[in-house]
């Protein structure tokens, strides 16, 4: 799976470059609210929006991963937990006998 993604990635970062020779010569205003900048070439605006893209899916990761984490570790406690009672059940000694069959049917032990 990982050589796909490898794969994406760098088919993304050709396409990037590939657009960005071919509109060298391209500049925009970018606007945001109120706010105008100065004429910029294309090529520098798709570059930014990739990086603001790659910093807004890295936060967003860091975040998914702390909480994988704390549920790991919920899970290996709640785990451990359980392995210690199914220890101390094994380890009860059976002092009762075992009922035989007709004694299962008419519910008597």
């Amino acid at each position: 799976m990982w050589i796909v993604r490898w794969i994406f990635w760098v088919l993304a970062l050709l396409f990037l470059i590939l657009f960005a020779t071919q509109n060298t010569n391209q500049s925009v205003t970018v606007e945001f609210f109120k706010w105008r900048s100065l004429p910029i070439p294309l090529w520098i605006v798709m570059y930014l929006s990739f990086l603001v893209g790659i910093i807004v899916w890295f936060i967003g990761s860091v975040f998914k991963v702390i909480q994988l984490k704390n549920e790991n570790r919920k899970l290996h406690k709640q785990n451990q937990m359980l392995k210690k009672e199914l220890d101390e059940l094994r380890n009860i000694p059976i002092d009762e006998e075992t009922g035989s069959a007709d004694d299962l049917e008419t519910g008597i032990l």
